[in-house]
């Protein structure tokens, strides 16, 4: 096994995948994640701002929840309290839900690339050692066993839930004047399936919302602030920045990524790949 930290290799992988694999293991390592309190520290230094939280900045109006439970309870009764419980229960409840999900589908792929060792403790209950098998238990894990079972044999795995910052491009003129941090759920190699002017590395994002889209906002025209002022205020718009600034990320480091895709997991076991555009030369004018 590599002396890189966190390094492993898997059989008949092509040689690119494994030197990715090993350079964005080595060039990160030295980002330290606390799980508890959800904290991201580089050399001592708490790092505040997430990919995630990047996005929130171009929304004209984030949530005002008081407001929002007020004009809710006026309207469908009960009081503006009650509401916000309940809003805070339906969170921890779809956080709860991405989580486990997010760590059965590492497993999974850690699984299927041979390193049943990589299994997430929170997972292995749900292994069935003897027939190599890992359980889903839930319909958002049913997706995810469907996804895994449809990806290509063209498509290779470097690397699962990934700590990444920003800053790491040679030509200081191109780093983000900010220091940003986030994991990323998955990195593959297209092999180009023998056209090697078509290979390239893909990243890719599960996402378990009940919707990727808003239709009110849709309708009367409520856009993000610029320059993303031509995307709607909506969630999918919101990823589309999230999976640019990964793979800007990448990239400084010199891993090309050539697609970004959001897998949207649905309630009925099946999923949908969806690829975003590019906006990460807009993020490096604006960051």
């Amino acid at each position: 096994m590599p002396d890189t930290k966190g390094m492993f290799t898997i059989e008949g992988e092509p040689q690119i995948v494994a030197d990715a694999r090993k350079k964005i293991l080595k060039e990160f390592e030295d980002l330290e994640f606390y799980e508890e309190g959800h904290q991201y520290f580089l050399h001592g230094q708490e790092i505040t701002l997430s990919v995630s939280g990047v996005g929130h900045r171009f929304i004209r109006e984030p949530f005002n929840e008081s407001l929002q439970a007020a004009r809710y309870a006026q309207k469908h009764g009960m009081t503006a309290e009650y509401w916000i419980q309940q809003w805070k229960q339906n969170s921890f409840r779809a956080t709860t839900l991405g989580t486990k999900t997010h760590e059965y589908g590492e497993s999974l792929a850690y699984l299927r690339a041979g390193h049943p060792e990589l299994i997430r403790d929170s997972i292995k209950p749900q292994y069935m050692e003897r027939y190599g098998y890992l359980a889903p238990i839930h319909p958002k894990e049913e997706a995810v066993l469907k996804f895994m079972d449809e990806l290509p044999d063209s498509m290779h795995l470097v690397l699962n839930e990934t700590k990444v910052y920003s800053g790491k491009n040679p030509e200081q003129s191109k780093n983000l004047q900010e220091l940003i941090c986030g994991t990323f759920d998955m990195l593959y190699y297209y092999d180009g399936e023998g056209d090697h002017s078509k290979a390239g590395f893909i990243i890719l994002d599960y996402k378990t919302n009940a919707s990727l889209h808003n239709d009110y906002n849709k309708r009367f025209h409520k856009m993000l602030l610029p320059p993303f002022h031509n995307m709607i205020e909506q969630d999918i718009c919101l990823y589309t920045i999230q999976l640019s600034l990964y793979a800007l990320m990448l990239e400084d480091i010199g891993i090309p990524v050539i697609d970004r895709r959001i897998v949207w997991l649905t309630n009925d076991g099946n999923y949908l790949t969806i690829s975003v555009p590019d906006v990460s030369a807009t993020l490096r004018t604006t960051l």
